[in-house]
């Protein structure tokens, strides 16, 4: 009988992502013959939604299951996999509707690899904030600092051997290992490992702790050899950070981090301690934005200097906005990086187009539950208080 219930979840989970992700994909489908801009305009706050729903729908359920049964740890637990896995399901074909270059196959692997990440992280969090104490003792530094050390060690090592360990990570090719040596030379840069990660986006990363580079399958199907050294030399500018600034790229962390701290929190303090969780959830991105915004900055004027035609890294960074539905211009509250269209500007190239609104943070699709979390969450407090 619970398995019929956890299927009925997992359905319903579905079918509600599948629904509203429908509704808020209208503007984008209207926006379709317009400039790529416009399109990627309307389309950017809808997939915020769309990805913060990934974990708030599950989270609107566990609490309407506790509110209700008042279930006991293992069944939310169940209940909040079940419904994540039933939330990609749903949110899968959204991504096949805006992006029909991406194989069926593809968005199957993608959508795997991405619950088993998510669902492991999921068990960590959870599992850790069930085992916290109601009083603030002893117990409560050692599941934080376990937690801190276990996320660093995935975040340096652990994730990158599971990659690779299930296929999703390989050796680069010959061309992009020729392109990263000749950057790192030309920067005097050193880099460790330079590595390629099976995704259907175009992206690349530097993990400045590890000092390794990854690229992306579709970046390197994107991109001439040209673009691609100019985005490799911005990820190489990352690399070149002291240790102090990309340190500052953590405090992000404190974003969730605090969340372990709920059952304390609301023992000792009630509705005060969730609404100072709150209040750090919020206060935190304003923070981490503006370090990861001048880092990217100062990657990107390092990119510019180690181009070879004026112009190249203006014209890679474009196209992997138009490839990917990445906004000109995003709200104020989303800039971790500079505006493309002040990039290109930035780079002495000057768009033919004018300047385009900003992208709004999210959509109603993923503000309904968001606040949806919030009100049930703030009942149960008041219920026990």
């Amino acid at each position: 009988m619970k398995i019929l219930i956890l299927l009925l979840v997992a359905l319903i989970s579905a079918t509600i992502a599948f629904a509203v992700n429908w509704l808020a994909l209208i503007p984008w489908r209207r926006a379709k013959d317009q400039h790529w801009t416009e399109e990627a305009r309307v389309y950017h706050p809808v997939r915020t939604g769309a990805v913060s729903n990934l974990l708030v729908i599950p989270a609107v359920l566990v609490l309407v299951a506790v509110a209700w049964n008042k279930a006991d740890l293992p069944s939310w637990i169940f209940i909040a996999l079940f419904s994540s896995i039933g939330v990609l399901i749903g949110t899968m074909p959204m991504d096949r509707e805006v992006f029909p270059r991406i194989t069926m196959s593809d968005l199957l692997r993608q959508a795997a690899t991405g619950s088993f990440f998510r669902l492991l992280s999921y068990f960590v969090f959870l599992g850790a904030a069930a085992l916290m104490p109601n009083e603030f003792n002893l117990q409560v530094p050692s599941i934080l600092s376990a937690v801190i050390l276990l996320w660093v060690f995935w975040s340096r090592e652990l994730w990158l051997r599971v990659a690779s360990k299930i296929g999703y990570l390989q050796s680069p090719p010959d061309r992009l290992q020729r392109i990263v040596n000749d950057c790192a030379n030309q920067m005097n840069v050193a880099v460790r490992e330079t590595w390629v990660l099976r995704f259907p986006v175009a992206q690349a990363f530097a993990l400045p702790g590890t000092r390794k580079l990854l690229f992306t399958e579709h970046l390197l199907e994107l991109l001439t050899d040209e673009e691609l050294a100019t985005i490799c030399s911005h990820e190489l500018g990352h690399l070149t950070e002291k240790r102090g600034q990309y340190l500052k790229r953590y405090i992000i962390l404190l974003t969730y981090l605090p969340w372990l701290l709920f059952k304390p929190m609301i023992h000792n303090f009630g509705a005060l301690g969730f609404f100072i969780l709150l209040g750090t959830t919020i206060l935190v991105p304003k923070i981490s934005r503006k370090f990861s915004h001048k880092l990217e900055m100062r990657a990107d004027e390092m990119a510019k200097t180690n181009e070879g035609d004026p112009g190249v890294y203006a014209r890679a960074l474009e196209r992997l906005h138009r490839d990917a539905l990445l906004p000109a211009v995003v709200a104020k509250e989303q800039l971790t990086h500079p505006h493309l269209y002040d990039r290109l500007l930035a780079a002495g190239v000057t768009p033919d187009y004018p300047r385009p609104k900003p992208a709004s943070s999210m959509a109603w699709n993923g503000w309904f539950f968001a606040m949806a979390v919030g009100a049930l969450a703030a009942l149960l407090i008041l219920s026990k208080h």
